[in-house]
């Protein structure tokens, strides 16, 4: 049993690197360094790495909740402040998820504003994933 909680532990956190990493980059790299095409080809480039990234992001949100059911079930005993906090983290993932799910396709107008979104909603989980951390240890 300890070797697949530490295996569900293990793909949640990679996931989850792999999903907030990757959007990061996209928005703080890969958007700005199309900005001085033209705007058919920067659509046309925008559509190719929407559509290279939907797999990897489909595996990346498997992964995080299948982990994340699994590690959400195997919790006992946690105090109220950690179910408060573990309900806003699932609203931002949901967030993450349906938002993720619209920038993946096709002549998105609004793909660089929805990255961002995620990227914050992103930042945000990461940051309550450390406090979910320290309430489950007290």
């Amino acid at each position: 049993m300890t070797e697949l909680n530490i295996l569900m532990r293990f793909l949640h956190i990679v996931s989850a690197v792999t999903l907030i990493g990757g959007v990061i980059a996209w928005r703080l790299a890969v958007i700005p360094a199309t900005e001085p095409l033209a705007l058919d080809m920067r659509a046309k480039l925008g559509n190719a790495v929407a559509a290279a990234w939907r797999p990897v992001f489909f595996l990346a949100v498997a992964g995080l909740l299948l982990s994340g059911i699994y590690n959400y079930l195997n919790k006992t005993g946690m105090p109220p402040a950690w179910h408060a906090v573990i309900g806003v983290k699932f609203l931002l993932a949901l967030h993450v998820f349906a938002v993720g799910f619209l920038v993946t396709g096709p002549d998105n107008t609004k793909r660089s504003r929805q990255l961002t979104g995620i990227m914050i909603s992103g930042i945000l989980i990461v940051a309550l994933s450390a406090v979910l951390r320290w309430l489950s240890t007290k």
